[in-house]
């Protein structure tokens, strides 16, 4: 009775939402603010010819098809739903994790193209053309970056450009360098080489720590893992092997103390991998 009665919620919720949809659209220009936090997730994550809209209806494609493959494995109509909102999770956590390793390899890079833009600039050359040897010879990753913001140069000013370039890599580093260039490109100036190698150091010192830390980290993570996953195995496991020894977990009482109990297993494991995560660096100059 609990379980019908769940899937009946979420049913319900469902038309609810869409109605709300319906009858109260949103204007363009919210739409898009609210859009933003996750354009820029998909840009950090490398998905950059994902658009919002294709992600989330992606997770939804995913949450189902975790719902009926549990429920055609399991027969169990409380889980399903579970399982259905976990499969829709399931693509952020991926591109979360794989956010955090592009980020590491992004910044160093970037270290690297600034410290080669402030040579570039120390011999002569003007920015635009330092821009352009990056776009030639530029570290690999960023390299196709940097082809892009020299194209659109020759399209558009400088400071739509370099803007544009900042949208797409949404980089905290990227968002001083590229507010420095531009500033440098209104005022002109004799210092920008100066900016450019003290940032390029800062970076270089701040990725060494985060690395040491990260190799302290990865046993806890695993760890968080393990615990995590060792009594939704078991459940899954009974389930599949003798359904009768979960009969208790039917009943209305029995629903509620696995719905708690996952819960519990959820909130500590998001907290276990918090405690573990390196603090984001947020965007500025935006």
């Amino acid at each position: 009775m609990a379980a019908e009665l769940l899937v009946s919620l979420a049913f319900g919720s469902g038309l609810y939402l869409v109605y709300e949809g319906l009858t109260n659209p949103r204007t363009a220009a919210s739409q898009r603010d609210l859009l933003r936090p996750l354009r820029e997730f998909l840009a950090r994550a490398g998905l950059y010819d994902v658009t919002p809209r294709e992600f989330l209806v992606f997770s939804l494609v995913a949450g189902l098809a975790c719902g009926l493959v549990a429920q055609a494995a399991l027969q169990w109509t409380f889980v399903s739903p579970l399982a259905g909102l976990l499969g829709g999770c399931l693509p952020f956590a991926y591109y979360s994790q794989r956010q955090h390793r592009r980020r590491a390899e992004q910044q160093a890079a970037l270290a690297d193209a600034v410290a080669q833009l402030r040579d570039g600039i120390r011999t002569g050359l003007s920015v635009q053309e330092a821009l352009m040897g990056l776009a030639r010879t530029g570290p690999e990753p960023l390299r196709p970056r940097f082809q892009a913001l020299v194209r659109e140069l020759r399209l558009t000013d400088f400071e739509t450009a370099v803007s544009q370039m900042r949208d797409r890599m949404a980089d905290p580093l990227m968002d001083v360098v590229g507010s420095t260039l531009v500033l440098n490109e209104q005022l002109g100036g004799r210092n920008v080489s100066q900016v450019l190698d003290r940032l390029a150091t800062a970076t270089r010192g701040q990725l060494r720590v985060e690395q040491e830390i990260r190799a302290y980290q990865a046993q806890n993570i695993t760890a968080t893992n393990v615990i995590a996953g060792i009594p939704i195995g078991l459940i899954i496991g009974l389930r599949l092997l003798n359904p009768s020894y979960l009969e208790a977990f039917s009943s209305g009482a029995g629903v509620l103390v696995l719905l708690g109990s996952i819960v519990s297993i959820v909130v500590g494991y998001s907290a276990m991998r918090r405690f573990t995560r390196l603090p984001g660096e947020p965007r500025v100059l935006q």
